[in-house]
Formats: C-alpha cells, structure tokens, sequence
C-alpha cells in the first residue's frame, strides 16, 4: 500500500502545492521502483543511448548516471527520516512542508491531474514492449507494458490527450 500527501510546500505560496509519495525509511523495495522510474524518465527525457559516448551530450545527460546521483540523494535524504517524493522524481523532507490531505493506493500512481499533460505511448522499432513518457515528467511504475491495451489504459487514468509512437 502506498501513502500519498498532498502538501504545500512554502508558506507564503498557498497555491504552491501538490502530491507527494510518503518512502519511508526501511521501504527498500518502494525505493527500488522509484529509482527504475526515474531512470526511466530520464532515458526517455533526453533519448540518449547510455551504452554509446559518441558525442558529449550522451556523457552529461547519460539517464543511467543521473539515475545513480537520484539514488544517491534519496539514500542520503532517507538516512535522516521518510521523505516525500512528487511525480517527478523531486524529493524534499517531510518536516519543509504543510501537510493538508493523505490518501492510500494500492499502485504506485500520484492523484497529480493536469489539465495540458500529454502523455506517449512509445514501442521501438522491432521492440516488444510499450513505454510511457508524459510531458509532465511524470514516472510511471512499472515503467513498460507487454500489451498496448495495458499502457493505454494506464495512460487514461490521467488525460485523454494520448500520442502513440509505435
């Protein structure tokens, strides 16, 4: 089960909120899905091939690096307490924020509802799987799909703006 709140996170900004995943402490496989989304959002961020240093770009947007730096600074955040994390991989201690609702979900999937997000569905070409990419740097667990019917479903449940690149 999976804690979300929804936070304010200065408070002189009360419109300067959202909803943040509650990863607590000694919640290691949760913190291991986080990591594989984020790597996931940078690889499709920045559509760099991280086995290839051809050209400089692929060395300071390599999504396996920037990946490990996330993983590091959630480790170091963690050491301290639980921390929130937002759909993008952002994260921040509890104890910056106002806390102003929580709900609980079986999925890993943030009540965030934006109105312009569009979000990709991706194959590549001869691949077998299906990947999902939001213009709301949005993570999605799992971050692949078998079958279109899933990942389109899962991209319903936050806009009807769909693209298909397939």
């Amino acid at each position: 089960m999976y804690r979300f709140a929804r936070c304010q996170t200065h408070p002189k900004f009360p419109d300067l909120q959202g909803w943040y995943l509650i990863l607590e402490t000694d919640d290691i496989d949760t913190l291991m899905d986080l990591h594989r989304g984020v790597a996931n959002l940078l690889f499709h961020k920045f559509w760099v091939d991280p086995h290839r240093d051809e050209d400089m770009i692929a060395g300071v947007c390599n999504p396996v690096h920037l990946a490990a730096v996330w993983m590091r600074s959630a480790e170091k955040l963690l050491q301290a307490g639980p921390i929130l994390v937002n759909s993008s991989g952002g994260m921040l201690p509890p104890d910056d924020v106002k806390i102003l609702a929580e709900t609980q979900s079986e999925t890993m999937s943030w009540p965030d509802i934006y109105e312009d997000e569009v979000i990709k569905i991706v194959r590549w070409p001869g691949g077998s799987h299906y990947y999902l990419s939001s213009t709301e740097n949005r993570i999605f667990v799992p971050s692949k799909y078998v079958r279109h019917e899933d990942a389109l479903r899962v991209a319903k449940k936050y806009t009807d703006k769909i693209q298909e690149k397939i």
